[in-house]
């Protein structure tokens, strides 16, 4: 048996190129190692890039951020939601990017659920007193490693998308672990090393489908929650079950209350369900 490395590296190789983002996306991800780093003159870089900008607008008047209004300009994104959470939409904008076509995946879809992912991990971190920053960009990134597989091992990965058809993400990367020698967390974690996001939210992909292992941070835990959430509501599961199906001995570790879970959930489902209607 091959070892995880050597799995890791020989499907990267077998993806060829890795994906690209933006030199101004990439910035930003650099700058979530700096709570004080000075967003401004990056955003000011985006306003000069017209397809980065349209991808940030299209997010500001999603669902997703609550806008009450049509956001038209970067400045009136920025007046509106601030600077921090103009960041995460460069982010999801440029990662996002970063795929333009993947075999067998529909894009689309992929990416409304993991802005949900997003979206929940972000509040359920405000809640559990973690950066709800750093939360949304590993709820972001948490099926990437999914993708890397469909671009390196296309026949493999309609396998394992047809064995597993209504499973959770546990589940499947049990069945990729035995396919590749590796899942798409590990796959997912390497790639954030590689476009330099924080060790932290690497660290969030690795463990997040193992939340009951103590090298699990906070921030893993809360993305297991969030995947788990955005699975069920994906399931038309209605919020009140979804908080009982959760593993009270992860939400406990988080700090979390279900009448506190279930609020979250709630908001975020509506926030997604109002997106789905504009689109």
């Amino acid at each position: 048996m091959i070892s995880r490395t050597h799995a890791i590296e020989r499907l990267f190789a077998a993806a060829g190129q890795l994906p690209s983002i933006p030199r101004v996306v990439q910035k930003m991800i650099e700058t979530l190692r700096d709570e004080d780093a000075d967003l401004l003159p990056l955003i000011g870089e985006i306003r000069t890039d017209p397809t980065i900008s349209a991808r940030v607008l299209k997010l500001a008047n999603s669902g997703y951020y609550g806008s009450r209004r049509a956001v038209g300009s970067i400045d009136e994104a920025v007046s509106l939601i601030g600077t921090r959470a103009m960041r995460t939409l460069v982010i999801s904008a440029g990662v996002s990017s970063s795929f333009p076509k993947v075999p067998g995946v529909d894009l689309q879809s992929f990416w409304r659920h993991a802005l949900l992912t997003a979206s929940i991990a972000s509040q359920l971190a405000r809640r559990a007193g973690e950066n709800a920053e750093r939360a949304y960009s590993a709820g972001l990134m948490l099926r990437v490693g999914q993708l890397m597989i469909h671009i390196a091992f296309p026949r493999v990965a309609d396998e394992i998308m047809s064995e597993c058809q209504g499973l959770g993400m546990s589940e499947r990367a049990t069945v990729e672990q035995h396919k590749l020698n590796t899942h798409h967390c590990e796959v997912g974690a390497e790639l954030a090393m590689r476009w330099n996001f924080p060790d932290d939210i690497a660290a969030a992909l690795e463990y997040y489908c193992q939340p009951r292992n103590p090298d699990a941070s906070l921030l893993a835990r809360l993305a297991h929650l969030a995947a788990q959430c955005a699975f069920e509501l994906e399931q038309q599961t209605a919020p009140e079950d979804i908080v009982q199906r959760l593993d009270n001995t992860v939400t406990d570790m988080c700090g979390l209350d279900p009448a506190g879970i279930l609020q979250d959930i709630r908001s975020c489902a509506e926030r997604a369900a109002g997106d789905e209607q504009a689109d």
